[in-house]
């Protein structure tokens, strides 16, 4: 491992732990504290990781690859040049590079330096034609046929050439480009993409139908069958450091709790999820297991439409936002076994997270006197837009009683529906009655888009920052559900081109406080993971980025010294 990267790892901000890990050589495994510092592993070994859902598309940047799940399992596969460290903060790969920065300002230029010998685990060198090809598939105006799952910034390139001994690689960009580190995060190799055709066709279909038979990263696939399970070994042309294990098996299991007695027969040796009070009370019953858990750049969050028949009342959005108590609901959910994380009072930032190694998060609600249960302050609120509660219905100024309102959220997700369920509760005291839609997975994210729904529980990744938030409120975006502000649609663009990260800080505080003004979201909790596995291995983080645990697969291993940490 580098340096940099091994300080990092240590460096976990206090903020993003929210319970322990614990390593026992006997009995019950206990909490005891997070577990993120590099731990001596030795060559050799395996392991089987659970998964709950197969690859159904094998190519993680098109849109319908582009999914947790697949993420994750393709990571080991690919050359990243940047990777997300446990204190969420950003460094160069340096497998990868050298070095990567800002040249000029004015056009936007980004130098690209690559390690020496670095290359495709058939032997073809990593080098400029990949990132060409990468860049080409993502942005419309070259390939309008291409399913690209992101196309903000890829778009924004103007040309890619590369230095005379192929190491530098120059980007020009027609305008200033915030998140220039979050492109290039899956690159594919253009010789192979030449076997399958013409752009369109290499993408769509080369790329997402065929299992890979290459690799630019530390392991490559050996076999994979289908719905039941996958299994990679050690690239033979790995460029980096490691990897150490001999074997990386993914086998397919649903349930978490059928993935957690995979774990305790020996089935599986590692369990990667969102815990729940129940599977962290099984993980606990299991004899010599490392329980580590954290937070995520990914957060719940309520949202309530702004368009339609009831909710476009500014009124009505603010008295909701007024009396729901977002403290409770974080208490009566993951407070009860996560009980060290914060709720969030912002929906830009995660607590603890650093942009340009400065602090990000500011509590932007408190002022604004959103999610802190105060009903009587939202009884006033709609009284003074004409509204009354008469036996124990809200009726509107017309005359008329407010209809039930829909909530939106995901049937097979413990949390939502429990926060959707408390939230069906505490409106009650406005004379509101929530009706709860449990939509199955096939539905829910249609739904989501179009704006089927008045209140809906939901989660975002803030891994792209104005990107992530553009994505959900800026007019006529993919998942704004017919929100539209002009002065969140100045802030956003402001923000994803402005490059000093102080400048981006305010840009993107300021909004947040738009964003809670309008009640369009509601912020609740980061996302809480939990990876078990048998206290014989280390080096295996919870990963803030929705990359996942794989981001340091390289490092995974058995310990030199067995049963400790």
């Amino acid at each position: 491992m580098t340096r940099i990267r091994r300080l990092s790892y240590i460096a976990m901000a206090a903020a993003l732990s929210f319970t322990a890990a614990a390593c026992t050589s006997q009995g019950p495994s206990n909490d005891a504290q997070n577990q993120t510092e590099t731990q001596d592993v030795v060559a050799g070994g395996e392991i089987t990781i659970a998964a709950t859902s197969p690859i159904t598309d094998w190519n993680p940047i098109s849109a319908n690859g582009d999914t947790t799940g697949q993420r994750q399992q393709q990571w080991p596969l690919y050359p990243h040049p940047f990777l997300t460290l446990p204190d969420t903060s950003v460094v160069i790969n340096e497998a990868l590079l050298e070095k990567a920065d800002v040249v000029e300002t004015d056009p936007m230029t980004v130098e690209y330096v690559l390690q020496d010998g670095v290359q495709w685990s058939d032997g073809t060198p990593i080098g400029v034609d990949d990132f060409v090809y990468t860049q080409a598939v993502q942005d419309p105006s070259k390939c309008a046929e291409c399913l690209a799952a992101f196309t903000e910034g890829y778009s924004d390139i103007t040309s890619i050439e590369a230095s005379e001994d192929g190491k530098t690689i120059t980007m020009v960009y027609s305008e200033p480009f915030s998140e220039w580190r979050a492109l290039f995060n899956y690159i594919l190799p253009a010789h192979v993409a030449e076997g399958y055709g013409d752009l369109a066709t290499s993408f769509n279909e080369g790329f997402s139908k065929n299992v890979p038979e290459f690799s630019g990263g530390p392991y490559i696939i050996q076999d994979y069958t289908d719905g039941i399970s996958m299994t990679m070994v050690p690239n033979p042309n790995w460029y980096g450091e490691g990897p150490n294990l001999e074997t990386i098996t993914t086998r397919y299991i649903t349930g978490q709790g059928e993935q957690l007695t995979a774990l305790q027969s020996g089935e599986v040796q590692l369990v990667y999820a969102t815990p729940t009070v129940d599977t962290m009370d099984q993980a606990r019953q299991l004899p010599n297991m490392t329980i580590n858990t954290g937070s995520t750049l990914t957060y719940y969050h309520l949202g309530m439409k702004t368009t339609g028949d009831v909710m476009s009342d500014p009124a009505l959005r603010s008295a909701i936002a007024t009396a729901l108590d977002l403290g409770d609901m974080r208490e009566r959910t993951i407070g009860q076994f996560a009980p060290d994380v914060p709720q969030m009072k912002s929906s830009v930032y995660v607590p603890g997270q650093q942009i340009g190694g400065q602090e990000a998060y500011r509590d932007n609600m408190t002022d604004l006197g959103i999610g802190a249960g105060d009903v009587e302050g939202a009884i006033g609120i709609l009284e003074d837009a004409g509204y009354t509660i008469t036996d124990e219905q809200l009726i509107q100024p017309d005359g008329t009683p407010l209809r039930d309102l829909s909530f939106l959220t995901l049937g097979t997700d413990v949390l939502r529906m429990e926060v959707a369920q408390i939230a069906q509760q505490q409106l009650l005291a406005l004379g509101i009655t929530i009706n709860i839609d449990a939509a199955d997975g096939a539905r829910y994210s249609p739904a989501l888009r179009e704006g089927d729904f008045d209140l809906m529980a939901t989660g975002t990744a803030l891994d792209l920052g104005p990107l992530s938030m553009q994505q959900w409120y800026g007019t006529d975006a993919p998942r704004s559900f017919g929100y539209s502000n002009p002065e969140a649609d100045a802030l956003l663009e402001a923000a994803a081109s402005e490059l000093d990260p102080a400048a981006q800080i305010e840009l993107m505080n300021e909004l947040d406080r738009v964003l809670l003004g309008d009640g369009v979201v509601l912020p609740l909790f980061g996302t809480p993971m939990m990876a078990v596995y048998p206290n014989t291995y280390g080096n295996i983080f919870i990963n803030p980025s929705k990359y996942g645990t794989t981001m340091n697969v390289e490092e995974w291993g058995l310990l030199a010294e067995p049963g400790t940490s």
